[in-house]
């Protein structure tokens, strides 16, 4: 009986920490990762990151991807990338009123704990392609503020979002 109780009243706790926005504050996201992107980028030792970039940009690492180009102005593309976040549960803490992105911050949370993860972007100048035609690039660092690992949840993000983007800048263009 009293196991059952302790139960209750933990759950409680949770319920009430977790959805009145406490939760967000226990648990702060701090300040971005700001990652120097290259084949020689530092990563970390930890596996708690997910990194997507050019090829001629890409580090090898097991924990990366190419990430994709697109035909379009960098506006659009920045454009895309913030009208796409919230659907992947990622916040904009970048301020682009200015016009110049150049870098984008977004912070996203888990879902039921709310840890955060930091989703940093290094928009790519545009540099035409005369062979594919692509001209806007970008690379994305994906990682978790608590923990060694984030059991995928960074990846997974990354490839539905970009997915999303490719989609929607397919439909732009």
């Amino acid at each position: 009986m009293f196991a059952i109780w302790g139960l209750l009243v933990l759950a409680g706790i949770f319920v009430t920490v977790r959805f009145t926005g406490l939760m967000d504050h226990m648990l702060p996201a701090g300040d971005p990762p700001n990652m120097t992107f290259g084949r020689d980028a530092n990563l970390p030792n930890v596996p708690n990151f997910f990194l997507a970039c050019p090829a001629d940009r890409l580090p090898d690492s097991d924990r990366a991807m190419q990430s994709p180009s697109f035909a379009a102005s960098v506006a659009t593309l920045t454009e895309v990338l913030i009208e796409t976040a919230p659907d992947h549960g990622m916040t904009l803490m970048t301020d682009v009123s200015g016009g110049k992105a150049g870098r984008l911050y977004f912070l996203a949370r888990s879902a039921v704990f709310r840890f955060p993860d930091w989703v940093e972007i290094e928009l790519i100048l545009p540099e035409v392609d005369t062979e594919t035609g692509n001209d806007v690039a970008f690379c994305l660092f994906a990682q978790s503020v608590y923990g060694r690992d984030d059991f995928g949840q960074n990846e997974k993000r990354t490839r539905a979002w970009l997915a999303d983007v490719e989609a929607r800048m397919g439909q732009n263009q």
